[in-house]
């Protein structure tokens, strides 16, 4: 039972908010999904350099969490975050990524199944890509970013997606396959030195993430 208490509290949060007057709700929503956003924007920035690791540094920590609800294994929004490295230098893996996301622009790729299509670059330079991805059943949409460093083997990644639905709490690893199904596509995961750094705790079900389904 002691488990389930925050599920609960998730669930009553949503039902409480949704009771409010719709220009409040609206509010509200806007306010969540930008401090999501900032929250993210601040995770992925190169302050220092021993940055690099840190995901795995929380996954390893049995005392960090990402959320105050220590018995709810996945952050308290749906979404991702990870650390990749390839043995490829940064404008590569740039490029391939937004040649994989001009490939699976429109919704053809998915008439057979998975969630492999309807995605879109919102900005670019030489160390960001920023991006969507719509789900291609419910039309929600999920904000991806990756921020490449050079490294002495090739390219750092610090990445992150988010669903904009501001009660999204569960999402059978879309975020994480939002990105992953990217540099699967690209074969960026097949080049030496790929590694990936990441878990349940900073990442919403990754341990059970389907990439073929979602």
């Amino acid at each position: 039972m002691t488990s389930l208490i925050p599920v609960l509290c998730i669930f009553a949060c949503i039902a409480f908010c949704h009771a409010m007057p719709q220009g409040n709700l609206n509010l509200l929503d806007n306010a969540i999904l930008q401090d999501l956003n900032d929250k993210h924007e601040n995770y992925i920035e190169f302050d220092q350099d021993n940055e690099i690791g840190a995901n795995q540094d929380q996954c390893d920590d049995k005392n960090s969490t990402i959320n105050s609800l220590d018995l709810f294994p996945y952050p308290l929004h749906a979404s991702c975050r990870v650390e990749w490295t390839f043995g490829v230098d940064c404008t590569e893996v740039a490029a391939r990524l937004v040649n994989q996301i001009d490939l699976w622009t429109g919704p053809e790729n998915c008439e057979g199944g998975g969630e492999k299509c309807l995605y879109k670059v919102t900005s670019q330079s030489k160390r960001r890509l920023r991006g969507t991805h719509t789900t291609p059943v419910s039309f929600y949409v999920d904000n991806f970013s990756f921020r490449f460093r050079p490294t002495r083997y090739g390219c750092y990644s610090k990445s992150y997606s988010y669903s904009t639905v501001p009660y999204a709490v569960l999402d059978y690893g879309t975020n994480y396959c939002n990105m992953f199904n990217l540099i699967d596509g690209s074969g960026l995961n097949k080049e030496p030195n790929f590694s990936e750094k990441t878990c349940d705790k900073i990442c919403t079900q990754y341990t059970t993430a389907d990439c073929e389904v979602y």
